[in-house]
């Protein structure tokens, strides 16, 4: 129960508890007594303004009610719709003192701000049953509870309140979505690179570039596209006493890595962690710098959309054995039982290494396979497969054309959502069009960039020769590793891993040749 109190003079009528005293045990209430239920769904300022009001009018009419003794139950910036998945811990406490016999009348304002949820009045009606509670609704109107008209009225309204409340939230996403298609941001909290916004200077969320930040967000751009390691821009900010937004030093590289690498920042409007559009807002890190960045340090797969994990890209700034990759082929052999990824065992000893499924990484740990008799498959399968590419591949590569000839498609597009989009705001499209064609736009883009990234492979294997690809392939130096890994990702998606049969006696001489699938790229 809330902790703030309201208290009257005049009418002999105790309010609890009271604002000057740590009240001691709940006392069992005569009849008199009464509870006022306040709540609002949106109190950003967090003043109270809403609760204090709803609290007046309840009070006044629990005194009308002869109550002897009121006390108030108060869930301030707290929905009470099927949308929300907060707690009212004041309600819950309100339901269990009724319930414990406590209270005998509950006050409120309108039936929606006891619950906008059907399933939840129907326990209240329940409730009202059982125990012989008296509800009073100040604008809602006398609903019996008691009787079946009563119930049935009271249902209606709480289906209505139900409706009313999806009906808000359909148009809040619509209304988002409908900035989403143009480019617009729909609030949030103050981020890193521009001003706090300040409506008397006329500085909204994300309309002023904190020149300051801004130049330093930059830099530590330009040092992560040369590989300088996340650490050392974390050194550099600190240094120089560019903190974060609490004024706190950067403690890890990952919270620098995470803010050079938000799409916000660049201007790029972001919906459930997909790219949808360009902002209308200004970048503070220049989009063709921050597309070079995310090429350079993709997102690992499978990682939460604000999860931010790599690994060092410069080894000189790693440590002795961190984030240094020693097995190319890590990644892609699987188990055939649960799919987990393979881990590396190093037995020790006599014994030899081993992929197995480890329990530890969310494995089966049910399967294992000698790790030399694998890699010795995936060495002949991309041997293989380069050969054949090599023989199939024309005497002359198109691939700079087609490129060329697919960035103008995209231009051209690109080109087009600008039109568009000053079109509607001009007033000559909808804004419903305007969006579609806009999203349409942005999907045959994105295909162009699918199709481009398929000749830059192309390009790149022409300007490599056959005999340097497989001698990069074959050469099992340390150095090589980062190399090899980018190889065998080019030809192999998947190698999974089978069960042996229970009978027999099974060494890699003799692994059965069905014990595994090779799934090409």
């Amino acid at each position: 129960m809330s902790d703030t109190s309201e208290k009257i003079t005049g009418g002999g009528v105790r309010i609890w508890p009271p604002d000057d005293s740590v009240p001691g045990p709940v006392p069992v209430a005569p009849q008199g007594i009464a509870a006022i239920y306040l709540r609002i769904s949106d109190d950003r300022e967090g003043r109270e303004l809403g609760v204090t009001r709803q609290g007046e009018d309840t009070l006044a009419a629990a005194i009308r009610a002869e109550a002897s003794e009121v006390r108030r139950y108060c869930d301030n910036d707290i929905g009470a719709s099927t949308k929300s998945r907060k707690r009212r811990p004041d309600f819950e406490k309100l339901i269990e003192d009724v319930e414990a016999g406590v209270i005998g009348t509950v006050v409120y304002y309108t039936n929606a701000r006891l619950t906008r949820r059907p399933a939840e009045y129907e326990k209240i009606i329940s409730l009202v049953e059982r125990t012989g509670v008296q509800l009073i609704s100040i604008m809602s109107g006398a609903i019996d509870l008691t009787t079946a008209d009563g119930r049935m009225l009271g249902r209606m309204l709480a289906a209505a309140d139900a409706a009313e409340a999806e009906r808000i939230s359909e148009r809040v996403t619509r209304a988002h979505q409908q900035r989403r298609a143009t480019g617009q941001h729909h609030g949030g909290t103050h981020m890193l690179g521009y001003l706090k916004p300040d409506p008397e200077r006329g500085i909204g969320y994300l309309t002023h570039v904190d020149e300051r930040a801004a130049s330093y967000l930059d830099q530590g751009a330009d040092m992560a596209l040369a590989e300088l390691g996340w650490t050392a821009i974390m050194d550099y900010w600190n240094a120089e006493g560019f903190h974060r937004l609490n004024g706190t030093p950067w403690v890890t590289r990952d919270e620098v890595k995470h803010v050079l690498l938000s799409p916000t920042r660049a201007g790029l409007s972001v919906h459930h962690g997909e790219i949808v559009g360009v902002g209308t807002w200004p970048a503070v890190i220049d989009a063709a710098k921050w597309e070079k960045l995310v090429s350079q340090y993709p997102a690992p797969k499978g990682r939460g959309k604000t999860s931010v994990n790599y690994r060092y890209t410069n080894p000189e700034l790693a440590k002795p054995g961190q984030g240094k990759r020693t097995h190319p082929n890590s990644g892609v052999v699987r188990c055939g039982l649960c799919a987990a990824r393979l881990r590396v065992k190093k037995p020790g000893g006599t014994r030899q290494d081993m992929y197995v499924c480890a329990k530890g990484t969310g494995g089966c740990g049910k399967l294992g396979r000698n790790k030399k008799w694998v890699d010795d498959l995936i060495k002949e399968y991309v041997l293989t497969r380069i050969t054949e590419e090599y023989d199939a591949a024309p005497a002359e590569s198109t691939a700079p054309q087609e490129i060329e000839r697919l960035r103008a498609e995209i231009d051209i597009r690109e080109k087009r959502i600008g039109q568009t989009r000053e079109a509607a705001k001009s007033g000559l499209w909808s804004i419903e069009d305007a969006g579609q064609v806009m999203r349409e736009l942005r999907d045959e883009i994105d295909e162009l960039k699918r199709e481009i990234g398929g000749y830059l492979v192309e390009e790149q294997r022409a300007q490599t020769s056959q005999e340097d690809l497989i001698a990069t392939w074959l050469d099992e130096t340390p150095a090589t590793v980062e190399a090899r890994t980018a190889i065998v990702r080019r030809y192999v998606d998947q190698m999974i891993i089978h069960p042996l049969p229970r009978k027999g006696r099974w060494l890699p001489h003799n692994y059965p040749a069905d014990s595994y699938t090779i799934i090409g790229r």
